[in-house]
């Protein structure tokens, strides 16, 4: 078995005026800090080639448009008995600029004790709030590993048309499981032999349908609404759509961008296996999806993303976010539960007050 990633050292990462890691970084501030999580955990049968086969081409055509970034890469509870995902993707992908990438390792007793579901086996938005409460670009994109940008949406950031206070949204095209994954391309991705007939629509006001693929603000706003729901711990399904309603609330408006992202489809995808658990919701892995929290507007306390987790260098560019039950927010935490209007007389639909 691979070694896993070189012994922590003593000596803690300098810190921001956040308590969140800063590390050695340029101190150039990037347009766009790219979001992402996962594990080396098989999800998918082949998740460790689709997430390095999509990273270089995400990463390719930024360099080629000169849009300064950086990735932010979120590996949650790793397994035990795995290499870490760091250290099989550092040596698998030399054409990466290492220098702008971001690896946090968040020990597995987090998930432990943050859980609310002993079925749920990834709190993936919570995961990404670690990274986004780190990031230091002006526009934070929350994605998924297997997501490839479209071309209208890489030149929407090359001309730096990007507005703040405006929550993108992006819809997604499905891959066939037919496709030639070895050598993804323009002419593969844009092909409609390629695709699962047209993209979900995206509707006003919220502009759902595969949010957790596309979330794009600017970093202050980002930080406004706090993140994603970490409050609602039972299911990982319908969280993206939640911070939809979150951000509408707050004052912030939601757009399309105006071009797709693409998704490869792959074995135990939740849009495909969904039905296996027909009759029994409960024991679904993601969570029932009649427990989602879509039509609630949390609110996360303000040490939301771990920001009080001891973080620690192991490797260049790697850091570990150690366990302290300091940094875990309350078991339950019910404050200011706010829920929709629909009484004769209320506010107007898709206006919300407190209960």
């Amino acid at each position: 078995m691979p070694a896993r990633a070189p012994p922590l050292r003593s000596s803690p990462v300098p810190q921001s005026e956040h308590g969140v890691t800063s590390g050695a970084r340029s101190t150039a501030q990037p347009l766009i800090s790219i979001v992402l999580t996962g594990r080396n955990d098989g999800y998918g049968g082949d998740f460790i080639a689709r997430f390095h086969r999509t990273l270089s081409f995400n990463h390719r055509q930024l360099v080629a448009r000169q849009i300064a970034h950086e990735i932010l890469f979120v590996e949650w509870a790793p397994p035990g008995n795995a290499p870490y995902l760091f250290d099989l993707t550092r040596r698998a992908l030399a054409d990466i600029d290492w220098g702008v990438v971001s690896w946090y390792i968040v020990d597995p007793r987090y998930h432990a004790a943050l859980s609310l579901n002993p079925r749920l086996e990834y709190l993936e938005f919570l995961a990404k709030n670690v990274a986004v409460r780190r990031a230091r670009g002006r526009f934070v994109l929350t994605t998924n590993c297997d997501v490839y940008m479209g071309r209208h949406v890489l030149d929407v950031m090359g001309a730096r048309s990007l507005r703040p206070a405006i929550v993108y949204r992006a819809p997604r095209f499905d891959i066939k499981f037919a496709a030639d994954y070895s050598s993804l391309d323009w002419d593969v991705l844009e092909d409609p032999r390629n695709l699962e007939g047209a993209p979900k629509q995206l509707k006003p006001p919220f502009m759902g349908g595969g949010t957790g693929d596309f979330v794009l603000l600017d970093r202050p706003s980002f930080h406004e609404i706090r993140g994603f729901n970490e409050v609602y711990r039972a299911a990982r399904f319908g969280i993206d759509h939640n911070v939809l309603v979150k951000a509408l609330s707050s004052g912030l408006a939601i757009e399309d961008i105006g071009g797709p992202v693409y998704h490869i489809n792959h074995v135990g995808s939740y849009r495909l296996t969904a039905d296996v658990y027909a009759g029994r919701e409960a024991e679904a892995p993601w969570g029932d999806s009649r427990w989602h929290s879509r039509g609630v507007v949390y609110s996360n306390p303000d040490t939301w993303g771990l920001a009080k987790a001891p973080t620690r260098e192991s490797a260049e560019r790697c850091w570990h976010l150690d366990f302290s039950w300091d940094a875990v927010p309350p078991l339950v935490d019910l404050k200011r539960v706010v829920l929709p209007a629909a009484r004769a007389g209320g506010p107007a639909p898709g206006r919300y007050v407190s209960k």
